[in-house]
């Protein structure tokens, strides 16, 4: 069986790999092409896909899926660990040269750079292997994994600023909005009668009223 080669490790999120094992869970075609999922899954998460079972070598130059493929698709969890724990280890053999129960998040990072992909894509290709790690119950240090901890809090931190932002400004827009409501209410309409000093000064207070409301 001539192996299909590929230097990229996995950026796929792990989550649609997962997907994708689950989706060919439930009839393995005999041969793994883009029509296999072209109608499941968009172009870009397609080619990731491909990318992650070429550089795991789970098919061969024809398509053919591996023995190992077979196996990652067993309904049976315990093997599916067991075969992505063996995948790991014989695929990211210089990561594990790291005593990565202990290793710091730029002991991680450097050993990553080793595979020569470039720097925008090595978080994704770092975020796979550590849930991969974490699904084959394989023990990574806190080092690295607060790395990804800090960053989600973060995010989280900034979502919930921006919601209290948008919240704060829709509440101060409705707030506003009544208050030139009211006054409105008890203007006095325009009549053409007015001298031209009245009619300028009522167009130049209805402009600030606006204008405040804008501020």
């Amino acid at each position: 069986m001539k192996i299909q080669k590929n230097n990229i490790p996995p950026y796929v999120a792990f989550k649609t790999f997962q997907t994708f094992l689950e989706f060919l869970s439930e009839d393995m075609p005999s041969r793994i092409d883009r029509s296999v999922w072209v109608n499941r899954f968009s172009g870009s998460n397609g080619t990731q896909l491909m990318t992650a079972i070429k550089f795991f070598e789970l098919v061969d130059l024809d398509g053919i899926p591996s023995d190992d493929f077979q196996n990652l698709i067993s309904k049976d969890i315990n093997i599916q660990k067991k075969t992505l724990r063996k995948i790991l280890y014989k695929f990211y053999d210089h990561i594990f040269k790291l005593d990565l129960a202990s290793a710091t998040k730029y002991q991680f990072r450097e050993a990553f750079r080793k595979f020569g992909t470039k720097e925008g894509v090595l978080v994704k290709c770092e975020s796979f292997f550590i849930q991969a790690a974490k699904f084959s119950q394989i023990d990574l240090s806190s080092h690295i994994l607060a790395r990804r901890h800090n960053n989600n809090e973060k995010l989280k931190s900034q979502t919930n600023s921006n919601s209290q932002s948008v919240s704060y400004k829709k509440n101060s827009f409705e707030k506003n909005t009544n208050i030139v409501k009211i006054i409105l209410d008890k203007y006095p309409e325009f009549d053409p009668s007015w001298t031209p000093e009245v009619q300028k000064a009522w167009i130049e207070s209805l402009t600030k009223l606006y204008e405040s409301l804008n501020n």
